[in-house]
């Protein structure tokens, strides 16, 4: 995965009580802390996110259209471009802002590569700045959903996309389209249990063990097909139905003594990655990792 989309363990160790004093995510999030932003800042409220996505994991200087908080502890709104600047209001998991504007005078923020700056934003009630860090925000509007079945509280997904709900996964994949990217979601009581790691034809090009999902830590390995491979339909572990194209992601890891998670995706595209790198910044689990608050780096936070 791309630095910027790794919150790594040491660094979030070292986070402190006075670096946290100046960052701009929320104040611990109810259980459900979906909601729009809000004046004064609160910690969740209520609202929805609808309408149709553009697919891009870019912190790009963008300056108009629509950024979805992917954070799970949701995201606050400064006066100005400024960690020092007073907060305005608060975006929960899963609000949409405008964007108005953007500021590249910020960062880059600690652990990213990534441009740092501010999008100005527009709330229901509230405009202001936010950190232009693509692990808080992604671009576009997404959908939510939840699977308390498989102990998922939510997550994030392009609106045209859909899912199929069955028995140990969920696969998420575009309405429409031919060769199309599939994004499943599989669980079991260990890492054993959800059978062995990669896919057969597909040698790993990289891998991240310190990749955090929601203050898990897991591990994130990409692969890619051999040379002159063409879409090819086939049957998950899970019994879904998929087409396998040129690229392969996985992540995998352990939540507790009797659970374990594999999220992955065929994908051929930047776009389609990002798809599967929003998913996993917006992941929400009902385990205390995730409902307690997630120490991230100062200035991105």
């Amino acid at each position: 995965m791309h630095p910027s989309r790794s919150r790594l363990i040491a660094v979030l160790a070292a986070a402190t009580a006075a670096t946290l004093a100046g960052c701009s995510l929320a104040s611990p999030a109810s259980p459900s802390p979906t909601g729009v932003a809000t004046n004064p800042p609160v910690s969740g409220s209520t609202g929805t996110v609808t309408a149709s996505p553009a697919a891009s994991g870019s912190a790009g200087a963008q300056t108009s259209g629509e950024r979805t908080v992917l954070i799970q502890d949701g995201l606050r709104i400064h006066s100005s471009a400024s960690l020092s600047a007073a907060v305005e209001g608060t975006a929960a998991w899963g609000v949409t802002l405008t964007v108005v504007g953007y500021d590249a005078s910020g960062g880059p923020w600690p652990d990213s590569s990534s441009p740092g700056g501010w999008y100005q934003v527009e709330g229901s009630t509230v405009t202001g700045w936010i950190v232009a860090d693509p692990t808080d925000t992604a671009f576009g509007l997404l959908s939510s959903i939840g699977f308390q079945d498989k102990q998922i509280d939510g997550v994030l997904y392009p609106t045209d996309w859909t899912y199929s709900d069955n028995n140990g996964e969920v696969t998420f994949e575009p309405q429409t389209g031919t060769d199309l990217p599939t994004l499943v979601i599989r669980e079991a009581t260990t890492l054993s249990a959800l059978g062995p790691a990669g896919l057969t034809g597909y040698p790993s090009v990289s891998s991240n063990s310190e990749v955090v999902a929601c203050g898990y830590t897991g591990t994130l390995v990409k692969y890619a097909a051999g040379s002159g491979t063409s879409p090819q339909p086939t049957t998950d572990p899970g019994g879904g139905s998929v087409t396998r194209l040129a690229d392969f992601a996985q992540f995998r890891a352990t939540l507790s003594a009797s659970y374990a998670i594999d999220i992955e995706m065929n994908y051929s595209t930047a776009d389609d990655y990002a798809v599967f790198e929003n998913l996993l910044d917006s992941i929400r689990y009902p385990f205390p990792d995730c409902e307690a608050v997630t120490p991230t780096p100062s200035v991105a936070s």
